[in-house]
């Protein structure tokens, strides 16, 4: 397959940025951390450093999750910043200080890398921190859909629709024209992942947001990254899918990424 011109240009763009100093910018890189061995847990780490607000902080998230509700382990992700303005804390230092905190949970529920690595956008550059000139762009180009390799499951598919959605924010200022000539008083943008099968209908619903938590600072739009699946023996396969979030930073656009799971049946 052809690669848009588009995107080849932005992936020696984002590149040529990336190996150079730090810039200031919030554009999370990941790390898939794994599965349990029975197929109930995931976990990954996001980190990265604030952009250039109140605080230049190192940040390192962990979100361990329970796939049979797609909840966290704990009510929340473990997350290490420090958000004052004198912070000093380096990107090391909070990735350190997370995994520590991370893992005696990693431990007792032996989350570990196993599973396979079915679909994959290499211009969402997952594993770099990209500079903040580049995500706009990144943002830009990013795709709605996946179509997983080698998947076993019968998934030719995987469908990323953006929909409005209820939320304590009146997110209305961040939405495009057509999302603003919508009834989008009070709504903020969320997203809708289905699976469809070979025969191009929709096998299952993943996720469908119901409401946007604040936590996702008034998305701009999503897309995706990547997907992981994993068959434990004798019971069903379940599936991991990175979703990136983009939202308004204070010095641009902010780049996380958003862990759907569940079983892919």
């Amino acid at each position: 397959m052809q690669i848009p011109i588009i995107r080849a240009a932005l992936l020696g763009a984002a590149l040529a940025t990336s190996a150079g100093p730090a810039q200031a910018g919030d554009a999370a890189a990941r790390r898939i951390i794994g599965f349990s061995p029975d197929g109930a847990y995931f976990a990954f780490e996001q980190y990265g450093q604030l952009d250039a607000g109140a605080s230049a902080s190192g940040y390192s998230e962990i979100d361990i999750i329970d796939t049979r509700t797609d909840e966290f382990v704990g009510g929340k992700p473990i997350r290490i910043v420090d958000e004052s303005e004198e912070a000093t804390m380096t990107v090391d230092q909070a990735r350190k200080q997370a995994a520590a905190e991370a893992a005696p949970i990693l431990a007792r529920y032996a989350i570990a890398p196993r599973g396979d690595r079915t679909a994959f956008d290499k211009f969402t550059f997952p594993d770099e921190t990209v500079a903040y000139n580049d995500i706009a762009r990144l943002e830009q180009v990013s795709q709605k859909w996946l179509s997983p390799t080698y998947d076993q499951l019968g998934i030719s598919t995987i469908q990323l629709d953006q929909i409005l959605a209820e939320s304590k924010t009146d997110c209305s200022a961040s939405f495009d024209e057509a999302q603003q000539a919508a009834d989008a008083s009070g709504k903020a943008l969320g997203f809708r992942l289905t699976l469809q099968g070979q025969d191009g209908k929709p096998i299952k619903v993943l996720h469908e947001d119901k409401a946007v938590p604040g936590s996702r600072n008034c998305p701009t739009s999503y897309s995706l990254s990547e997907t992981y699946e994993f068959a434990p023996e004798g019971k069903p396969a379940v599936i991991a899918v990175l979703v990136q979030r983009f939202s308004q930073g204070f010095e641009g656009r902010d780049r996380r990424f958003i862990a759907v799971t569940g079983q892919a049946r």
